[in-house]
C-alpha cells in the first residue's frame, strides 16, 4: 500500500470511530423519505451501521464486510421491498445516506490536509461505491418482486384450477373470488382454447389481453388453456377458442364442462375462431350422439361403400347439401355438368334405397356424413365402414 492509500485507509478509520455521528446523520437523512416510516429504528441502524463499514471497507481497498456486519445491500433491499418501500425510494435514499459518509470523508480529509489528488481519488471510488450498490439494492428489489409474482401467479392457476374442478366450498369460493376481485353475482364466461400450432403462450397473452376492468383468470390445463373472463375473448390466430356460460362462480365447473365438449367438437371439425355450443349447433349432437351416427352411417353410407367407387358419389352427395341442394351451384362447385350430378345423386338414392326430396332423409344423410368426418370413417370402401363398429378415434 502507498502513501496514498494509506492515508485513505487512515481516513476511513477516523469515519468509523465517528459511528454513533454519522449513523445519526443518516437516519436524519432516511427518515425524510415518508415510505421509510415503516421501517423500525432498529432495522436501519444495522444498515447505516453497514454503510459506514462498505465507505470504510472501500477506502481500505477491501470487498468484504467485517465479520459482525450480518447483512449486505442485497439482504437489505430485499427486506426494503417487504416492507413495502418503492424502489426509487430505496435508491434515492441509499444515495443520500453514503452522500452523508462521502461529505463526512472530504471533511475528515480537509482535517487531515490530505493531497486534493488523493481526496478526489477517493471521492471517485465513493461515487462507484453508490452506483454499484444501488444496482445491487434494485437487483435485489426486482428479484422480490419476481418471487412475488411468481407466488402471486401460482394461487391464480390453483385457484382456478379447482374452481373449473368444482373442489371449492362456500366459504373458499367466496375468499378465493375476492382475493382474485371476482364477484359472485356477476357472470363469467369460460374459455378452454388450443393453438393448433402449439404456441400456447402467444394464446395464454392473447387470452390474458381480454377486457380492461377485470384481469382474466389464465392456466395452463392439459395440451389447452383455460380461462374465465368478464367479456367474450376476441378470435386469435391459428387457435380455437371454446366458451361456456355465462355463469355465476358456483357455476363454472358446469360451463367449463360445457366449453371443453365445444372443444371437442371444435377440434373435430378443425374450426379457429371463438365458438361456443350455438355457433357448432346440431354438430354438438352429431359428436356426442355415437350409437346415432353409427346406425345412420350404416343405414345411408355403407350400401354405398360397398358398391364401390363410392368417393364421387360422396363427395357430390355432401356438396350438394351445403349448396342448400342446388344442382346448378354444386355443378359449378365441382366443375362438372349438371347432369353429372343428377346421376350421382339418382345412384346415391338407388344403392341406399334413399329418397332426397324427404327432409327426414336429407337431415339422416347429412348426419351421417358428418359423424364419418369426424370420426374420420374412410368412406371408400364397406371394410372401411365395418371395422368401425363403435366410436372411431382420431
Amino acid at each position: 500500500m502507498d502513501d496514498g492509500d494509506g492515508l485513505l485507509a487512515s481516513i476511513g478509520r477516523r469515519l468509523l470511530r465517528r459511528s454513533d455521528d454519522l449513523v445519526r446523520a443518516q437516519l436524519t437523512e432516511l427518515r425524510r423519505f415518508p415510505s421509510y416510516d415503516r421501517v423500525p429504528d432498529e432495522d436501519l441502524r444495522r444498515s447505516c451501521q453497514r454503510n459506514i463499514a462498505r465507505v470504510v471497507a472501500t477506502l481500505e481497498q477491501r470487498d468484504t464486510l467485517p465479520a459482525e456486519i450480518e447483512e449486505d445491500e442485497r439482504a437489505s433491499g430485499q427486506r426494503r421491498a417487504l416492507q413495502g418501500v418503492p424502489t426509487e425510494d430505496v435508491v434515492r435514499a441509499y444515495r443520500a445516506v453514503i452522500g452523508v459518509l462521502r461529505d463526512a470523508f472530504v471533511a475528515e480529509a480537509a482535517a487531515a490536509a490530505a493531497d486534493p489528488w488523493r481526496v478526489i481519488a477517493g471521492t471517485r471510488q465513493l461515487w462507484d461505491l453508490t452506483d454499484r450498490y444501488s444496482d445491487v439494492l434494485v437487483a435485489a428489489r426486482q428479484q422480490v418482486d419476481i418471487d412475488t409474482a411468481r407466488r402471486e401467479e401460482q394461487r391464480r392457476i390453483t385457484f382456478l384450477h379447482r374452481l373449473l374442478a368444482g373442489n371449492l366450498d362456500a366459504a373458499d369460493l367466496s375468499a378465493g373470488g375476492a382475493v382474485q376481485d371476482m364477484m359472485p353475482n356477476r357472470d363469467y364466461w369460460v374459455v378452454r382454447a388450443r393453438a393448433y400450432g402449439g404456441d400456447t403462450q402467444r394464446l395464454t397473452r392473447h387470452l390474458e389481453s381480454t377486457g380492461t376492468s377485470f384481469r382474466p383468470l389464465v392456466a395452463p390445463f392439459d395440451n389447452d388453456i383455460v380461462a374465465i373472463c368478464a367479456v367474450w375473448p376476441v378470435a386469435a390466430d391459428g387457435a380455437v377458442i371454446a366458451v361456456g356460460g355465462p355463469a355465476r362462480l358456483s357455476a363454472v365447473p358446469l360451463a367449463f364442462a360445457e366449453a371443453t365438449r365445444v372443444l371437442n367438437v371444435a377440434l373435430r371439425y378443425r374450426r379457429t375462431g371463438v365458438v361456443d355450443q350455438s355457433a357448432l349447433s346440431v354438430r354438438m349432437a352429431v359428436e356426442e350422439h355415437d350409437v346415432l351416427g353409427e346406425q345412420l352411417l350404416r343405414r345411408h353410407l355403407a350400401p354405398v361403400a360397398a358398391a364401390g367407387g363410392s368417393a364421387d358419389i360422396l363427395d357430390t352427395l355432401r356438396t350438394y347439401l351445403n349448396a342448400g341442394r342446388s344442382i346448378a351451384a354444386t355443378a359449378a362447385a365441382l366443375s362438372v355438368h349438371p347432369n353429372t350430378i343428377r346421376y350421382r345423386l339418382a345412384r346415391f338414392e338407388s344403392l341406399a334405397g334413399a329418397d332426397l326430396s324427404s327432409t327426414d332423409t336429407v337431415v339422416e344423410v347429412w348426419w351421417a356424413l358428418e359423424y364419418a368426418a369426424i370420426r374420420q370413417v374412410s368412406l371408400d370402401n364397406r371394410d372401411a365402414i365395418d371395422a368401425a363398429g363403435g366410436p372411431v378415434s382420431t
